[in-house]
């Protein structure tokens, strides 16, 4: 994360005695001297000009910052305008852009921004009779935000954007001003995948583990993966194809393990018989999951059949598959599946999925 530094203004070198030695310099040294001041000169112009720039503010998860508490948020408001789909705030005096660090707890359609500073008022607060104060710091489009509200802790403020849909967000700094922009996730990104790890007691530690794995690898070329999180029980909780449609992604790919008995082991995926496009569709995602993984973890591929009823596959409008990893009741898959070795070639086989589906989806 960059930190703010003060304007620095040009040097001026007015050295008196500088033009009673320049003609007696040798040609070259002159020369050299000449040039040299130049350079000086347009570096300092260089950096002069690069401070007055606004400084981005990196992201950064903080994930013990969610754990507020909500009966000491003081409810907040948007006042004034700004430019549509932007949100403008200031910071207390002497804060810099490294005091900053934000996280998008998109699965709340939350956006968190933690202040490190020393005011516990700044942005408003409680009287004595618990009467809730607006300081009036923020303003911005109101068709962003549903509500926002700061909390106070040892370390500083943070405020709690709740927004009406899943946003990518970026956020610059200039002086005390900060300015955080909403971007929809498809305007930014050439190809989206929701992974969604089933939240089964059995299933979540593996399944979870293996789609955290698979989208450190996306990320590194540059697919944007969102993962579901099936331990939230708010109402703000947002589901898998509400996740589909405020994101745009491409494709949906749920993961869980199968109960078929001790005696099969192996994987399967299923697919939503009644969505259908040419070219790239719900089977075409299916056997492209299944014949990766089953490559990766050289495991039996038990083939692709339609989802049961009631399934969240038919609830997706995009080419959607479930992806069985494993047979909970086979005692020697279940072992396997706890090792890391395993669980990393069946991220990696994943991963191959995804990025031969972005190929043929692009192909189409």
């Amino acid at each position: 994360m960059s930190a703010l530094t003060k304007r620095i203004p040009l040097v001026k070198y007015a050295d008196p005695q500088l033009n009673d030695r320049t003609p007696q310099l040798p040609g070259r040294a002159y020369t050299f001297f000449f040039w040299g001041l130049i350079f000086v000169l347009c570096m300092g112009v260089c950096v002069y000009y690069s401070m007055t720039k606004p400084v981005v503010i990196t992201s950064a998860n903080f994930s013990e910052a969610a754990l507020y508490d909500i009966n000491e948020a003081v409810p907040l408001s948007l006042s004034g305008t700004s430019p549509s789909g932007s949100v403008v705030f200031t910071v207390p005096a002497g804060v810099q852009a490294s005091d900053i660090v934000t996280e998008n707890l998109y699965n709340e359609r939350k956006f968190l921004i933690h202040i490190n500073t020393d005011s516990d008022v700044y942005y408003g607060s409680f009287t004595d009779s618990r009467v809730p104060v607006d300081a009036g710091r923020i303003n911005g489009d109101s068709n962003l935000v549903k509500g926002i509200s700061v909390v106070y802790d040892k370390t500083g403020a943070l405020l709690i954007f709740e927004m009406n849909r899943v946003y990518e967000y970026s956020l610059t700094m200039e002086e005390n001003v900060v300015t955080m922009e909403a971007v929809a996730p498809g305007s930014l990104y050439d190809y989206v995948v929701v992974l969604d790890p089933s939240g089964n007691d059995e299933a979540a530690g593996v399944c979870s583990d293996v789609a955290d794995r698979c989208a450190q690898l996306l990320y590194q070329d540059g697919v944007r993966v969102y993962l579901t999180d099936n331990s939230l029980e708010t109402e703000d909780a947002i589901t898998p194809s509400e996740l589909m449609e405020e994101t745009g992604a491409d494709i949906y790919i749920g993961l869980d393990v199968s109960h078929d008995g001790a005696v099969y082991h192996g994987i399967r995926t299923y697919y939503d018989p009644l969505y259908y496009i040419p070219g790239f569709g719900s089977v075409e995602l299916s056997e492209t999951c299944l014949n990766n993984t089953a490559i990766a973890i050289s495991n039996r591929a038990l083939g692709i059949s339609e989802a049961p009823q009631g399934n969240v596959l038919y609830e997706i409008n995009a080419p959607a598959t479930l992806l069985t990893v494993g047979n909970a009741d086979n005692p020697d898959e279940y072992a396997l599946l706890t090792e890391d070795s395993y669980r990393d070639r069946l991220a990696s086989g994943l991963y191959q999925a995804v990025l031969e589906a972005a190929g043929k989806m692009g192909e189409v």
